[in-house]
């Protein structure tokens, strides 16, 4: 199993807030890439699911998995309908990833910034939520 061995997960210098935006215990599938999913803890904690065959998650992926045995954990805050989260991958020696979004309804949109020569463009990863859950 594969985690940091000093923490630096930024987003925990933020004061948590419980919100009812999200539902909890259920993955939320990524629309495009159905090999990767997040599921969020009502305490500010995440895992972040991927596909072992490199297909659409399935519920052999999530099954058994915990907070104590996931590969891929990290954390959430909320602000309004406003999200951000951050999750250690142990690919490239551990790496942490930050993204920033909105929850509409049953979607998570995580907005990303791609600079060019003469304009920004902004592109749009979108989670879904599933029926698939986790303990």
């Amino acid at each position: 199993m594969c985690r940091p061995k000093h923490p630096k997960f930024k987003l925990l210098k933020i004061p948590f807030k419980e919100t009812d935006k999200l539902t909890y215990n259920r993955v939320y599938i990524n629309q495009y890439l159905v090999g990767f999913g997040i599921g969020f803890y009502p305490d500010g904690r995440l895992m972040y699911f991927y596909s072992r065959d490199g297909y659409a998650l399935k519920e052999s992926d999530i099954k058994n998995k915990k907070w104590e045995n996931a590969r891929n954990i990290g954390y959430w805050r909320v602000e309004g309908n406003k999200i951000k989260i951050e999750y250690f991958v142990c690919s490239q020696q551990g790496t942490y990833f930050r993204e920033k979004g909105e929850i509409k309804g049953d979607t998570i949109v995580f907005y990303e910034n791609f600079y060019h020569p003469f304009y920004k463009e902004v592109r749009e990863e979108r989670y879904v939520l599933s029926d698939m859950s986790f303990e």
